[in-house]
């Protein structure tokens, strides 16, 4: 008889150390026991942080965990996400004492990817406070070496005087043997720019690339951005018919700045079937 074929051991993960941001009411002894380390490894590994000196915002190294780790119901455990490239976001005050920020996100695989959402963290200097809020793009797909806008807005009062980060939450790679979205082709485009650049109206038609018979709900982003590259406004529309494929459906879209003024409206488009 011939023997079976020995089975390939799946890889394992290599535990490598990781960043904590500190938040109001924790302290090092905590942070050990969320991990699964000793205080005193964690100590180690942070040699310049004083434990009875700690500021909410500051970064502590995390080594590997030599134990398996309490899980906190409030954050539980996700895949990570696939690698993408996020930018300092850009932040803007409205008059009413808010704030809006914006990040363009980058897809540097080689492949498609969905389900992608972030979080903004906006530090308060002054308090120390850390205000966050979740973010995702208006399209549901990011191609590959492809852009997506993200926007979010922290009500007033909004710290003035403040940094600002993005954190990748979740980004799962598409098969490329999957239908899910469509390409969408926009004709007839037309980006009228006001004289003071604080809105674009943003005219086209919108038709499915695909060859074969297929009906898709088209969604549409318009990206205004300033003479520098940087995202100031954004404005997510969606039909209200299903496109079928060599038909055209014409839109009209009017994207407001929060920022400087508009110099530049990009659209992205895509179909849900």
């Amino acid at each position: 008889a011939t023997a079976g074929d020995t089975p390939t051991p799946l890889p394992t993960a290599t535990p490598t150390p990781r960043l904590h941001t500190i938040r109001r009411g924790e302290d090092l002894f905590g942070i050990a026991l969320f991990y699964g380390v000793t205080l005193q490894d964690l100590l180690t590994a942070n040699p310049t942080v004083n434990p009875y000196a700690l500021r909410v915002g500051d970064q502590v190294v995390v080594p590997a965990a030599q134990t398996t780790p309490t899980l906190d119901p409030r954050n539980p455990p996700s895949p990570t996400p696939v690698g993408l490239t996020l930018p300092r976001p850009d932040c803007y005050p409205t008059h009413d004492g808010g704030m809006w920020c914006f990040a363009l996100l980058n897809n540097p695989q080689s492949f498609d990817v969905e389900g992608v959402s972030v979080v903004f963290h906006l530090y308060d200097r002054s308090s120390g406070e850390i205000l966050s809020q979740a973010a995702y793009p208006p399209l549901n797909r990011l191609p590959a070496a492809g852009q997506l806008p993200l926007a979010v807005f922290f009500a007033p009062p909004a710290p003035r005087d403040f940094d600002v980060s993005v954190e990748l939450r979740t980004a799962l790679p598409i098969p490329a043997e999957s239908r899910r979205y469509l390409d969408m082709e926009i004709t007839r485009q037309e980006v009228v720019i006001s004289e003071d650049g604080s809105y674009a109206e943003v005219s086209g038609s919108l038709r499915l690339k695909e060859e074969e018979s297929a009906v898709a709900r088209p969604l549409l982003a318009a990206v205004a951005l300033d003479e520098s590259g940087k995202v100031v406004g954004l404005r997510r529309w969606q039909a209200d018919q299903p496109l079928a494929a060599g038909e055209s459906l014409p839109f009209e879209v009017r994207v407001y700045s929060t920022g400087l003024p508009i110099a530049e409206v990009r659209l992205l488009a895509e179909g849900v079937p």
